[in-house]
């Protein structure tokens, strides 16, 4: 596919104003990225996979927050292409303004019962890269997500708050708390990118129905690996096994990290 038919096929979902109000609320909601027959065959490959693979868990002291499939992309070729979507992964590289890679994918779970509200937070203290300034995740809904089913909620400029780069940040920085928040529901097949570092919560789910979604993280196509602390807290995923075979400075590149720009 020619760049210029790539470039048509973008404008049909992302506008200019589109990408400036990305960069200045550090978050954007494009509706249907999936066409309908596209969403109901990856949502039967992730309840598969939901079934059949180990998930990581994510506990509160009021129950689950989530469960999740690491490296969604690694285990499933169906998962790999809605990872490397082509009007997902365009898109992301439009907000970002330059060459991306992916960097991981997750499978999300949050169960019809006995789950709890996501906290705000923010995901780049827990994302060893260095490619902090363009770092954005695509949140693909798989089911309708209303709030009562624990859609996304996010803080408008937040990702601009200096120090946002920090794993205290919250802490340090409690307006954020206090400023207006933006609560998204989404239909199958929307989707939200969001930057790094931009705060955002979900609510519980409180339906009959489970919440099914895949966040994937992209970065810039230099970055390079950049230890944080709190990386892999313990988990036994195969991304954090390959992270720490790994050297500070050591670009994030090949078959594992694979370029998502679309060739001539």
């Amino acid at each position: 596919m020619s760049s210029t038919k790539h470039h048509w096929r973008i404008s049909m979902y992302l506008k200019a104003s589109d990408i400036t109000r990305y960069r200045r609320e550090g978050f954007l909601k494009v509706p249907q990225v999936l066409a309908p027959a596209e969403t109901a065959g990856f949502l039967e490959e992730a309840a598969a996979m939901l079934s059949r693979n180990k998930t990581l868990h994510w506990p509160s002291g009021e129950g689950l927050v989530m469960d999740w499939v690491p490296d969604a992309e690694r285990e499933s070729a169906i998962m790999r292409r809605l990872a490397l979507h082509p009007v997902i992964t365009g898109i992301a590289e439009e907000l970002a303004g330059r060459s991306l890679r992916l960097f991981k994918s997750e499978l999300l779970r949050k169960e019809s019962t006995g789950s709890t509200a996501t906290p705000p937070h923010i995901d780049e203290f827990a994302l060893p890269i260095s490619g902090a300034p363009v770092t954005l995740t695509a949140w693909v809904a798989l089911v309708d997500i209303p709030e009562e089913r624990g859609c996304m909620s996010f803080w408008p400029g937040s990702h601009r708050v200096k120090g946002a780069d920090e794993e205290q940040d919250l802490a340090s920085h409690p307006e954020l708390m206090f400023l207006p928040r933006v609560t998204l529901p989404l239909r199958a097949g929307d989707c939200t990118f969001h930057h790094a570092r931009t705060v955002h919560s979900a609510y519980a789910n409180e339906t009959h129905t489970t919440r099914i979604s895949l966040a994937t993280v992209y970065m810039e196509a230099g970055a390079r690996f950049e230890p944080r602390t709190f990386y892999g807290n313990g988990l036994n995923d195969d991304l954090s096994r390959h992270l720490a075979t790994m050297q500070a400075g050591q670009e994030l590149s090949g078959d594992r990290f694979p370029k998502i720009r679309w060739k001539d």
